[in-house]
Order: structure tokens, then C-alpha cells, then sequence
């Protein structure tokens, strides 16, 4: 019994337990010198638990707070560190020394062209010119489709806009851009550019860009923009002396492709239908296709007007936009049936074409279909029906009399017999001329006088 002291006790204990739940009034008993008291309420129990999850809400809230302060010590911290280094070692905002910039930056004209833009960019940065799609760009994208992409050429570009799609770059360091973006709507867009013409010793800078660009830069030089470079097959993401390279060098003829996803601000390359691995990320803006050259070149772009040569983008459509848009083509020349208002137009000039061989004593004037004699007298039916068939009558008469008039000016002018030429042209059958004796028979015909309007009955 002594060694199983710890089960009876615990027996002891639940037998208590029982016994004071029993007794609803007692607080508390005591049995063998032991003090049992009843078990806490539920309502004890639902306030011990809201006070538990309360600080394990505050102990979670705090560790998270402790490790973002953490953070943003360390990248305080860092920002620091990165501009006592630059102040020491004079670096600018690419990271290079005045030493290793005027090493990549050897001559005067390139240096001047890097300050140029470095305040070009301060004076426009990103968001001070609003660059997405307007209402009037959207509705314009539907109704010409993809046809409504094409290439700015403003006046201090040394360039020339063959088409739409195609420039001619006449020499020098110059940089062109869509009118429009690339859209945001869909998960991926892609184009293409083809390398029509380029001497050796030029190098085709083909990416994209925010607007506005600095119009001397390559694209890939300045502060958002990428571009992959023909010559090197390196890419430029926001500086030009940091390149990666991921290509091949481009030559006349090759195609090179741009994907976008701008949900997640990936660019991606493609040559001749091959993907590369290698991805641009950080390209979260309103960007614009954007192509620059180093000297003269000519190049043509594929927004999706035609195939692609990758395949991927044929199959899944990542054009800039419909091939058709929504607008109606012009009516074909010449073509004017069932079109309301050029046949009244015809109509009206029809009726009011005056009499060539009468003056204005012997104008007709009909009365129109629908006239309506309005009697005061009180007259029947039979009346009125009688006035109309009188009108249409004169009506027929008149209609008569004016295409009498008409074939009239039309009669060949009167000849003589003995002429030899009337008389050749009679033997052989012509029925342009007529003899004088059969004209002036039939002339009485058609020279009667025309009768007078009959006086209206009142």
C-alpha cells in the first residue's frame, strides 16, 4: 500500500472531484486533511484563452516589427556606407571614378555627351510626363489595330521615316521611339526588328525606353531603358559602362526579338527564332520601343502586322495588338449605289436642270404629287377625284412636250444632196445623217406649238 501511494492519491483526488461537483452550493471540502475545490467555470476558462492568443498576437506583431526595423537599419546602414564610399573615392551615380571615366570616356565628344544626358535626366525624370495609353490612343488602337504603333522622327534626329515601320538613320548618334507604348492588358508582348542595312563598323542598339529619351543616347545607356547592342551582343540596363554579355553579334538580316511581361517587369531576347536565357528584370515603367545607331543603318520593325519568326509569339498572339482593327475601309471609288445622299444629290440636279432651247417664258411648272386642293364650297368627292385626273394629265402633256424638245436639239444640222460626203456617207449606211426631204417631213412633227396651260377652275 505505501508503494502505491501516487495511484491512490490521484483516486482520492478524482473521487473529491466528483463529490464537489455534486454539491452546487459548496465552494470547497476537505477529506483525509486534503482542501478540494470546484473546477473554474467556463466563462473563467474563455477569458484565460483570449488572454493567452492576445500575447501570442503581440509576442508575433513584435518579432515581426523587430526583424523590419532590422532591416531597415541594415539598408540605412548601407545607403550610408555606399555614399561615404562614393564621397571618398569620388564615384558618381554608375559607380565609376573620375579615373575610370575618362578611361571609357576618352575623348571630349563622349564626355560631353554623358554630362548631357546625366542633366537630362534630372531635369525629366521618371513620372514628370505622362505616357499611358489616353482615351483617344485606346480607341485609335481599335480601330487601326496594330497598324497604330509607328516611329517618331522629330526634327533633331538625322533620320528618315520610310514607312511606318521602317527608318533610314543617315549618320551620327541619334535614337528613334514609338508614338505609342507597349500595352499593359495582356501578359506578354513581343516585336521584332530586322537589320536591313549596316556597315561593319555601326552598331544598332535595339530595346526599349521611357519617354522622354535623350534623342544622341543609345538605348540602354540612360536610366530605365535596356538594350541589347548588335555588335558586342551585350545587354545595357541603365548604364553604359555595365554590359552583360548574352548573344552573338548581329549582321544584315537577322532578326532580333523583344518580349516583355510587364506585370513582373521581365525582358527577354530572342535571335532568329532563338530564345535566350538570360532575362532583364527591374522594367517596371511605361516603356516605348526604342532603337538608336551609332552611324548610318536602316532597320524594319514587326509589331505583329505580319508573322514573327519565333514561333511561340505566332501561336500565343503576343502582338501589339490586332492585325484588323475595328474601323471600316473606305468605299471603293465610283461606287455610289445605295447611298442616300448622292442620289438625291443626282436627283435634285436631275429635276432642276433648266431648258437649254427656251428661256424663262417657257419654264414648265408642275405641281407636285402630293397636292392638295383644299375647296371652300363644299365640294364632293367626285370633284376632287375629277381635278386630279386633270392634273395628271397636264402633268403627261408637259412630259411629253419637254422630251419632244429634248430629241429635237438633238437632230443633225440640215445638208444638201449634192454634198459628195453626205453622199458617201449615205451609201454607206451611216445613221448619223438624214436627207433634207425626210428631215423637213418630219420637222412640222416636232415644231408644233405647244398648248397653253388650261386656265384652272376655280
Amino acid at each position: 500500500m505505501a508503494r502505491n501511494w501516487p495511484g491512490t492519491l490521484a483516486g482520492a483526488y478524482l473521487l473529491g472531484m466528483r463529490a464537489v461537483s455534486a454539491l452546487p452550493h459548496m465552494e470547497s471540502m476537505r477529506i483525509n486533511g486534503w482542501k478540494l475545490e470546484r473546477p473554474a467555470t467556463n466563462q473563467e476558462d474563455d477569458d484565460d484563452a483570449l488572454v493567452i492568443m492576445m500575447i501570442l498576437f503581440l509576442a508575433i506583431f513584435g518579432t515581426m516589427a523587430g526583424i523590419g526595423v532590422v532591416f531597415l537599419v541594415l539598408y540605412a546602414v548601407g545607403q550610408l556606407v555606399q555614399r561615404a564610399r562614393r564621397f571618398v573615392l569620388g564615384l558618381d551615380e554608375d559607380g565609376m571614378s573620375e579615373r575610370m571615366r575618362s578611361q571609357l570616356l576618352p575623348d571630349e565628344d563622349s564626355r560631353q555627351s554623358y554630362e548631357l544626358a546625366r542633366a537630362f535626366e534630372r531635369q525629366y525624370p521618371y513620372g514628370s510626363v505622362d505616357t499611358q495609353l489616353t482615351p483617344e490612343q485606346q480607341t485609335l488602337i481599335r480601330e487601326k489595330g496594330v497598324d497604330a504603333w509607328e516611329f517618331d522622327v522629330t526634327l533633331d534626329v538625322n533620320a528618315m521615316l520610310q514607312s511606318k515601320t521602317e527608318v533610314l538613320f543617315m549618320g551620327g548618334d541619334n535614337c528613334v521611339q514609338t508614338n505609342l507604348p507597349l500595352p499593359k492588358s495582356n501578359s506578354v508582348y513581343y516585336f521584332e526588328i530586322k537589320i536591313v542595312e549596316k556597315p561593319a563598323d555601326v552598331s544598332l542598339w535595339i530595346g526599349a525606353a521611357t519617354k522622354p529619351y535623350p534623342a544622341w543616347r543609345m538605348t540602354g545607356w540612360n536610366k530605365y531603358s535596356a538594350g541589347y547592342c548588335t555588335n558586342t551582343g551585350s545587354v545595357h540596363q541603365n548604364s553604359p559602362f555595365r554590359g552583360s554579355r548574352i548573344g552573338e553579334r548581329l549582321l544584315v538580316g537577322d532578326i532580333l526579338g523583344i518580349g516583355y511581361q510587364p506585370r513582373s517587369g521581365v525582358m527577354w531576347f530572342t535571335r532568329n527564332g532563338r530564345r535566350y536565357k538570360e532575362i532583364v528584370s527591374g522594367m517596371l515603367y511605361d516603356l516605348f520601343p526604342t532603337i538608336s545607331a551609332d552611324g548610318p543603318c536602316s532597320f524594319s520593325a514587326n509589331f505583329g502586322q505580319r508573322g514573327f519568326v519565333f514561333i511561340e509569339a505566332n501561336v500565343k498572339r503576343w502582338g501589339l495588338g490586332p492585325i484588323e482593327g475595328a474601323m471600316q475601309p473606305p468605299p471603293i471609288y465610283g461606287a455610289n449605289q445605295n447611298t442616300i445622299l448622292l442620289e438625291t444629290a443626282a436627283s435634285d440636279s436631275t429635276a432642276s436642270e433648266p431648258d437649254e432651247t427656251h428661256g424663262d417664258n417657257d419654264s414648265i411648272r408642275t405641281a407636285p404629287e402630293s397636292t392638295v386642293l383644299l375647296v371652300d364650297d363644299g365640294s364632293t368627292d367626285i370633284q376632287q377625284e375629277q381635278q386630279q385626273q386633270q392634273l395628271q394629265e397636264q402633268q403627261r402633256q408637259r412630259s411629253r412636250t419637254r422630251s419632244g424638245r429634248r430629241s429635237s436639239s438633238h437632230r443633225p444640222p440640215l445638208y444638201q444632196k449634192e454634198d459628195p460626203i453626205a453622199a458617201q456617207l449615205l451609201e454607206a449606211g451611216s445613221t448619223s445623217l438624214e436627207p433634207v426631204v425626210s428631215y423637213r417631213s418630219k420637222q412640222p412633227k416636232s415644231l408644233e406649238p405647244v398648248a397653253s396651260d388650261p386656265p384652272s377652275s376655280s
